[in-house]
């Protein structure tokens, strides 16, 4: 679908605005700070090779530890929904699988959290919902 000539041209000014914008280097609307890195994890970008060593073993072995019981929630869950019948019942599989990973989520997060103390780190910081809503869904 072409678009008529007075949209081209209405639209002309913010395209070259944010195409300046995106070759000017270390100039962007949306830099978080000046020098520091996307995805940048703050206190978690100054820990020490040991430090780093010992957070990755103790996630790995949290991780093994609790592979059967991720696979066991899995599997409920699978049977779960077959079992569903009515939209009733299938959100509440949902919500039940949810909730199940949730509290597994927690007891990994108070795994690691025990290591980051004994590594003088401070805890993890809790999620607060999902980055990209509001969390109103309605379903």
């Amino acid at each position: 679908m072409a678009l008529p000539l007075r949209w081209h041209r209405a639209l002309l000014i913010p395209c070259a605005a944010l195409a300046a914008a995106a070759i000017q280097p270390g100039l962007s609307l949306a830099d978080p700070e000046p020098g520091r890195r996307w995805g940048g994890r703050g206190p978690e970008a100054s820990l020490t090779d040991s430090q780093k060593q010992q957070l990755f073993q103790t996630r790995r072995a949290w991780e093994l530890r609790s592979y059967d019981q991720r696979l066991a929630m899995l599997r409920q869950g699978q049977s779960c929904l077959q079992g569903a019948t009515t939209l009733e019942a299938y959100r509440g599989c949902k919500q039940e699988q949810r909730q199940a990973w949730r509290a597994l989520q927690a007891q990994g997060r108070e795994v690691m959290n025990a290591e980051r103390s004994k590594l003088g780190l401070p805890p993890m910081p809790e999620r607060q919902g999902r980055p990209w809503g509001n969390g109103s869904r309605k379903g």
